[in-house]
C-alpha cells in the first residue's frame, strides 16, 4: 500500500501543477502584453496559484516517505522531480520580483503620458473655443457659442458689454481648465497608488515562496 500511495502523490502532484499553469493560462486572456496593468495582474494570479504549486512539492516530499527503502533508483528519480518542480518555480517566483517593480514604473510613466495627451488634447478644444470666444463680435454669437458647447461648460451671458461678456466666457474656460487638470492628476494619483499595495504584496509573497522553493531544492540536491 506504502508505494502505491507514493504513485498516486506523485501524479495528483503533476496534476495540480497543470491545473495551476491552466489557470494561469486562462487568466492571462484576454492578452494585453502591452499594457503594465495586464502584468500587475498576471503576477497576482501567480501569487495566488501559489499554494497549489506548493502543495504539489509537499506531495512529493510526501511521496519520497513512502518509498520502498530498499529502492534507491526510484528515490533518486522522485528526489529529481522534486528538485525540478521546485526549481522552475522558484526561478518564476524569482523573476516575479523585478517583473512586478518594472510594471509598476511602467504604469507609471504610462499613466504620466496619458494625462499629457488628454491634458493636452482637452487644451487644444478650449483654445479653439477660446479664439471663438474672442473672435465674436456680437452678443449673439457668443449666445450661440455657449449653447453649442457641453452643457455646463459655458455659463449663462451675464447682462453687460461684449468685452465683460467676452471675459465671463474666458474666465469660465480657464477655470474648466484648472479643473481638468486637478481631475485627470486626481485619477492618476489614484490608479498608481491603488496598485501599490496590490503590487508589494505579490513582491512579498513572490519573494517567500521563492525562498521557500529553494529551500526545498537544495534540500534534495
Amino acid at each position: 500500500m506504502p508505494p502505491a500511495l507514493s504513485a498516486h502523490a506523485r501524479r495528483l502532484a503533476v496534476v495540480l501543477e497543470v491545473l495551476a499553469l491552466l489557470a494561469l493560462v486562462s487568466g492571462a486572456f484576454p492578452l494585453a502584453v502591452s499594457s503594465p496593468i495586464w502584468w500587475l495582474r498576471l503576477g497576482e494570479a501567480l501569487v495566488n496559484l501559489a499554494p497549489v504549486l506548493l502543495l504539489a512539492v509537499i506531495l512529493l516530499r510526501f511521496a519520497s516517505l513512502y518509498l520502498n527503502p530498499d529502492d534507491d533508483d526510484d528515490w533518486f528519480a522522485l528526489g529529481g522531480q522534486t528538485v525540478q518542480l521546485a526549481s522552475r518555480w522558484a526561478l518564476v517566483f524569482a523573476l516575479l520580483v523585478p517583473l512586478q517593480l518594472i510594471s509598476f514604473g511602467s504604469l507609471w510613466i504610462e499613466s504620466g503620458n496619458q494625462l499629457s495627451q488628454e491634458l493636452s488634447k482637452n487644451s487644444t478644444a478650449l483654445t479653439a473655443l477660446r479664439n471663438r470666444v474672442n473672435a465674436a463680435s456680437s452678443e449673439v454669437e457668443l449666445q450661440q457659442i455657449q449653447s453649442s458647447t457641453i452643457p455646463g461648460l459655458l455659463p449663462p451671458l451675464m447682462p453687460g458689454s461684449i468685452p465683460q461678456q467676452k471675459a465671463q466666457l474666458t474666465e469660465a474656460l480657464d477655470l474648466s481648465r484648472t479643473r481638468l487638470q486637478v481631475n485627470l492628476s486626481r485619477q492618476r494619483t489614484s490608479a498608481v497608488v491603488n496598485s501599490i499595495p496590490r503590487t508589494l504584496s505579490v513582491i512579498m509573497g513572490a519573494t517567500i515562496v521563492s525562498a521557500f522553493l529553494r529551500t526545498i531544492r537544495r534540500h534534495f540536491q
